[in-house]
């Protein structure tokens, strides 16, 4: 049990830290000035989800993340990021259940390298949304020193496949179509 859940939590950060629509969300300002710390608690609140659901399906892992997306950072993906997420999440868990730790190592390694962000010892630099109202999301007064370490993959940050997007502002859209 342990075994599975130290391995699970490894896969799970892997996958978490390889989802580059979280950390575009992270890095311009989706989640305000803590959202570093939001996709972290994503994170750990999925891993534990994940340990504390035997028969979670796709779906149900699914409607947690995207609700956790939209309330946290105002974000609906809508590149299929979610679901497969999710699908491999619930896929590498049973594989971490049944032992299959050599398999997972494979088919993670195949995986883009990507490095680790989501610790809070690793900053983010952010580019505050226009408008934001930043005293709303600083109120233990730390600031922002300046000092974080950008972390730019000189991937495209093209943030068009996850946008700020309410669920009501989707409904409202598709009931005038």
């Amino acid at each position: 049990q342990i075994d599975f859940q130290k391995n699970f939590r490894l896969v799970l950060e892997q996958i978490f830290n390889s989802w580059q629509n979280l950390r575009l969300a992270v890095e311009h300002g989706m989640g305000g000035r803590n959202g570093q710390q939001l996709a972290i608690e994503i994170m750990e609140y999925t891993y534990k989800y994940c340990i504390g659901n035997e028969n979670i399906t796709q779906g149900e892992l699914q409607d947690v993340l995207e609700e956790l997306l939209d309330q946290e950072f105002d974000t609906i993906c809508e590149d299929n990021s979610i679901p497969e997420i999710c699908r491999n999440l619930l896929r590498y868990k049973a594989l971490c259940i049944s032992g299959e730790y050599a398999l997972i190592e494979s088919e993670l390694s195949k995986l883009p390298k990507s490095k680790e962000w989501l610790r809070p010892d690793v900053k983010i630099v952010y580019t505050p949304i226009a408008g934001e109202d930043s005293s709303s999301d600083d109120e233990d007064g730390s600031g922002d020193s300046g000092d974080g370490m950008d972390i730019d993959d000189d991937e495209d940050n093209d943030i068009a496949s996850c946008s700020r997007v309410t669920r009501s502002q989707t409904r409202r859209k598709q009931k005038n179509l």
